[in-house]
């Protein structure tokens, strides 16, 4: 091993561990700084040439995830979220009704617009639900994180590294959708039916559901609800039509988002301006580091060393759909989906059923842990500020089976369609 490749290897360990912990003890400095702390260093100790660094940068991913934060802000701000979760539970449905409803609007979402987003909003509102139900909020947070992520699966803007797949390999939203699609229904019927049945004793139905008006909604707004509710339709349908009308993803999504800023507007430029702070920056930052971290570790020749430790990922191997899916299940709740999706996919060869494969099994994955994904953390911290205590172990011990299973019918169902 050179000396450049064991230097990228040093910087390459320790932004990865880093970003399993989540943030830099002592510090305030998350994951979003980390990855670009590290991808600073490989630039700074000349592991990748600056004028470089550019050909490494997914800018239509970058943009597509900014055009949907913004879409997702809009829907936000005309209080979309509060106003479907509240109608779930009104009329006295009960416990196991809303868990399962709220399992099934959370894939729903998820699948239309990324699932980070979807939890964060979600949360507090599942929260405030549980309190008017009278009933432990941790089996729905879980429920909802665990759907989140399964949901996700379904469409190429569902999840960060769905987009990221779909635009590294070129797969169309409408190919994308065609192979994940029946998956997603699959796992998420039998994650509903695992947490329904791990969470029985809990689910008792009972007579008061309440008073939903304790869920505030959004200045009411019935106008700009519509115009939002159309605007999503539409850009779903235009997703779906992108490769028909030569149209990239990111381009729907940034036409989109500019239409919701627009709807916003009407309600004032301080409304607007609202809007483009909730976007969550550090989501596109990270992947800013984490594209030039590995360039790093592209340049350096680092990544034929680590090809070479896993079966059938070395030069002239081919891995099997049960390797890729264990390896990746693997990393992704050592280090979270994002960043092992980017590491794997630079293993693979370019062929589109090592692609889907990867994308599925990396999100299915991350149900195993709280570190597993995003949306699980992003449901943990957001719980804890209604001091809610969503308990790792506790976490695992739902999420490690339905991980499990899910991944177990990923591989037959892989098999079965290539």
């Amino acid at each position: 091993m050179t000396l450049e490749c064991l230097i990228a290897l040093i910087v390459f360990l320790v932004t990865y561990a880093l970003i399993a912990l989540r943030k830099i003890p002592g510090t305030k400095i998350g994951r979003a700084g980390i990855a670009l702390i590290g991808g600073a260093l490989m630039i700074v100790l000349g592991i990748l040439p600056f004028t470089e660094i550019w050909t490494y940068i997914n800018y239509e991913l970058l943009l597509l995830l900014f055009g949907m934060m913004l879409i997702v802000a809009g829907l936000e701000s005309v209080g979309f979220f509060d106003i479907i979760v509240k109608r779930l539970i009104a009329g006295g449905s009960g416990r196991r009704k809303f868990l399962v409803s709220l399992m099934l609007l959370s894939a729903t979402l998820s699948a239309l617009m990324l699932n980070d987003a979807v939890v964060l909003l979600l949360t507090p509102v599942t929260v405030k639900c549980c309190r008017i139900l009278k009933a432990d909020p941790v089996p729905f947070l879980v429920g909802l994180f665990i759907s989140s992520n399964i949901g996700s699966v379904a469409t190429a803007v569902g999840n960060p590294q769905n987009a990221y797949i779909a635009t590294q390999a070129g797969i169309t939203f409408i190919e994308f959708s065609v192979r994940m699609l029946p998956l997603m229904l699959i796992t998420i019927f039998v994650a509903v039916a695992m947490i329904v049945l791990f969470f029985r004793k809990d689910l008792d139905r009972i007579k008061d559901t309440g008073n939903t008006d304790e869920i505030e909604e959004a200045e009411k707004d019935p106008l700009r609800l519509k115009a939002m509710f159309v605007l999503l339709l539409a850009t779903v349908i235009l997703f779906t039509l992108s490769d028909m009308l030569g149209i990239p993803l990111y381009v729907v999504a940034l036409i989109s988002g500019a239409v919701a800023l627009l709807i916003g507007m009407t309600k004032g430029v301080k409304r607007a301006v609202w809007m483009v702070r909730r976007v969550d920056w550090s989501i596109i930052l990270f992947f800013v580091g984490l594209f030039v971290l590995m360039g790093g570790v592209v340049t350096s020749g680092l990544l034929t060393q680590i090809t070479g430790l896993f079966p059938g990922f070395g030069e002239g191997e081919t891995p099997s759909i049960a390797g890729l899916t264990a390896l990746s299940a693997v990393l992704s709740n050592l280090f979270s989906n994002v960043p092992s999706v980017i590491l794997i996919s630079e293993m693979i060869p370019s062929q589109e059923v090592f692609w889907i494969t990867l994308a599925a099994s990396s999100t299915l994955a991350g149900n195993a842990t709280l570190i597993g994904a995003a949306a699980n953390m992003i449901v943990a911290e957001g719980a804890e500020k209604y001091n809610v205590k969503l308990d790792f172990w506790r976490a695992v011990k739902i999420g490690l089976p339905v991980a499990i299973v899910s991944l177990l019918i990923t591989i037959v169902y892989m098999e079965f369609i290539f």
